[in-house]
């Protein structure tokens, strides 16, 4: 398949570029089925073909051909020593493909093919959106119409049309200590993974930094959106959305006047990014707020800056300010900060305001982050008063912890005694760490108990809390349940928002079977001892008719797919289908044969998948339409990373109220579920499923909240 692309072998190595970093992505998605630098044969080698033949632009293929291409990529990465291939002994297993330590090496990407490494940074403003292709890429990645028109597409062109620079002290100061990388290996495999991950990464980070601090340009980056309108950066690596590594080093091109009155939310950020804690001995005198009784209240020992108030971060950071100055002078990283290289680039913005005498022009991307996004959204259309507190939709004095109000009702829900044991053993911190975070977070988009509990045993094993308290996959599989009966203790709004959503899910697919008269009708004449004519000829007429019509709706409106558009104007089309299994035999030459499960899409919807996937997805839908209509009436630069807004500092009590005002818009009606329905079900005549009672939330409360966004 190769030879038949006439180009395959001058372009071999801008293929092996490009391949070498799907695979490291893929190396950097953690799960609890794929930790940090492993990934699934299978997947991989799909992934690989799959871009190949995308790459050759030829006629679609078999997924046999894809797999086959992707084995012969990762054939040769195996047989060089850069990748492993594991198969465990343990019951629904599959090879899998784990980063070597020579892998690293892997990102010293060739001088001649930068620039198929930088598939999506340009030097010159890119023009506006007005075909589903821009650069050779889609721009709706599942297709679908492009209205120019609609806020989506307007808010697209303004991220893609944001320009930006490189922070090159923050950067050289990476180079001096090589990222924060380790090379020395950790006795806990999980992080020994993930560091390696990160290696890998901040290798294609410098390379790509160095080309383009070399241009010494300003540069923009492309865009585009999932079938849920869902934004990404299309640069892999180095892009706004990446780790403290990139974000830290990315600012905008365009200076803005830094007045006294804007170092406001500069503080707010550099105390965030440091992110210092304090026992509850150890509340500094300075704080205005009663921090002690704050958490004695939830149980806690400690408190970070970063859930104190904005004043209080502000007074940490004017108490700590000469030495932040010097570090920014200096150029030092601090290794206990949070984040490290956020926080030096706020040192380095600190240090440079205070030796201008005149006026000061910033660059720093200056953040304001939603308070658990999704369960805002499920807050705002179910207006539960409960979430809406936990949550930043209504005013507070010390913002409150979502994570520790569930791990705190999970204790009162816990009875088992080897359960209790444990707990009582953990400090509130690692309860909330490693036992209700994920699980809290993840229980907005639908996760399930099952998935909860592998996630919660992943987290435990990664911080040494399966050593420290003894716990197994059992214990997080009993946890797992009790916290969802924590989460719908505390949450109960949105709880009753998925269920209805899956209801609805279930009546806009329907439900296809027998007509059951039909079937009643042929027993009783089948019973028959001495049948009629009549009655055998109805018998024939029967039977030829359950052939004929094999299934018939019974029940809803027998959708395929479901539709809505959200307010930005988005079109989504949500698919789910009934999966098969196909087997391949596959050989990787010098490891051994392996047999691929793939699993191919069928043509018939999956009813269960569909009510699975509803809520997250439209909840998905709304938070990245949300984002859209912000950016579309947004005059400054703006950083987007979906549940984080990014503009400079003069701007950001603006960004914030326009963050607010849009919300509101968004939800502020007497009742969205009307608004739900209307959007999901495209014939409500016999629609059967019953609306969730309405809580009290007023949402206009939001305008006084300081910890909606912040």
């Amino acid at each position: 398949m190769l030879k038949l692309y006439e180009e395959h072998e001058e372009e071999m190595e801008d293929m092996l570029v490009t391949v070498i970093q799907l695979i490291t992505r893929l190396f950097r998605k953690e799960t609890t089925d794929s930790p940090a630098g492993t990934s699934p044969l299978t997947n991989m080698s799909m992934k690989i073909g799959e871009f190949m033949y995308r790459y050759m632009a030829r006629e679609p293929v078999s997924w046999r051909d894809e797999l086959r291409l992707g084995d012969l990529f990762i054939e040769a990465f195996y047989n060089c020593g850069y990748v492993n291939i594991d198969y465990p002994a343990r019951r629904d297993s599959c090879h899998t493909v784990k980063a070597a330590d020579k892998w690293a090496r892997l990102a010293q990407i060739p001088e001649s093919s930068l620039k198929v490494a930088l598939t999506a940074t340009l030097f010159d403003k890119p023009a506006d959106i007005l075909h589903p292709i821009q650069n050779g890429k889609q721009v709706l990645k599942d297709g679908g119409d492009i209205d120019v028109t609609s806020p989506f597409i307007k808010s697209l062109n303004k991220l893609q049309q944001t320009g930006w620079r490189l922070n090159e002290r923050v950067f050289n100061a990476l180079i001096d200590v090589e990222g924060f990388t380790s090379t020395k290996k950790d006795k806990n495999e999980a992080r020994d993974l993930k560091r390696l991950s990160k290696l890998v990464e901040w290798k294609f980070i410098k390379t790509k930094a160095n080309a383009i601090v070399e241009r010494d340009k300003e540069f923009y980056q492309l865009m585009s959106a999932d079938y849920r309108g869902r934004v990404y950066y299309d640069e892999p690596f180095l892009n706004f959305q990446g780790s403290d590594l990139v974000r830290g080093l990315m600012q905008f091109a365009e200076p803005k006047l830094l007045r006294e009155e804007d170092t406001f939310w500069l503080a707010v950020h550099t105390a965030s990014s440091y992110n210092q804690s304090y026992s509850i001995d150890e509340i500094p005198d300075w704080c205005a707020a009663d921090y002690r009784s704050y958490l004695e209240d939830e149980g806690l020992e400690s408190i970070s800056v970063d859930k104190m108030t904005l004043n209080d971060r502000v007074e940490w950071t004017q108490q700590n300010i000469e030495w932040i100055i010097e570090l920014g002078s200096t150029v030092t990283f601090i290794d206990k900060a949070e984040k490290r290289v956020a926080f030096l680039a706020t040192c380095i913005e600190w240090y440079d305001y205070s030796q201008t005498e005149g006026d000061y022009f910033s660059c720093l991307p200056i953040p304001i982050d939603g308070s658990n996004n999704g369960w805002q959204h499920l807050g705002a259309i179910s207006k539960d008063p409960e979430t809406g507190e936990l949550v930043g939709l209504v005013p507070v004095d010390i913002q409150k912890d979502f994570y520790v109000q569930t791990a705190k009702e999970l204790i009162n829900q816990t009875s088992d005694e080897r359960l209790m044991t444990i707990l009582k053993d953990m400090p509130m911190k690692h309860i909330r760490k490693g036992i209700s975070k994920r699980g809290s977070m993840t229980r907005a988009y639908s996760a399930g108990a099952g998935k909860i509990a592998e996630n919660m045993y992943f987290d435990c094993k990664t911080e040494d809390y399966h050593e420290e308290y003894g716990i197994d996959q059992t214990d997080c599989n009993k946890f797992a349940r009790l916290l969802i009966q924590a989460i719908n203790t505390v949450c109960p709004g949105p709880l009753q928002t998925m269920t209805y959503f899956q209801n609805l899910a279930a009546f806009e697919i329907g439900k296809f079977g027998i007509d059951p008269k039909l079937l009643k009708r042929r027993k009783e004449l089948n019973r028959l001892s001495e049948p009629t004519d009549e009655e055998l000829e109805e018998l024939n007429d029967i039977v030829q008719t359950l052939e004929e019509q094999g299934e018939d709706l019974i029940y809803g409106n027998g959708k395929k797919e479901i539709k809505w558009t959200t307010p930005s104007g988005f079109d989504v089309v949500y698919q789910n289908w009934r999966m098969n299994n196909y087997r391949c035999r596959g050989t990787i030459s010098g490891y051994r044969q392996v047999n691929h499960v793939v699993q191919i899409a069928g043509d018939k919807p999956d009813v269960r998948g569909f009510m699975c996937g509803i809520s997250p997805n439209f909840i998905h839908s709304m938070d990245a339409s949300h984002m859209a209509l912000v950016i579309d009436d947004w005059d400054g630069a703006f950083g987007a990373v979906h549940d984080s807004f990014s503009t400079h500092a003069c701007d950001v009590d603006d960004l914030l109220a326009l963050t607010k005002q849009k919300f509101v818009e968004m939800y502020d009606v007497d009742n969205f579920y009307d608004y739900i329905e209307n959007q999901l079900i495209t014939d409500k005549t016999e629609l059967d499923v019953e609306q969730p009672q309405l809580g009290s939330l007023q949402i206009q409360e939001i305008y006084d909240s300081d910890y909606f966004f912040a």
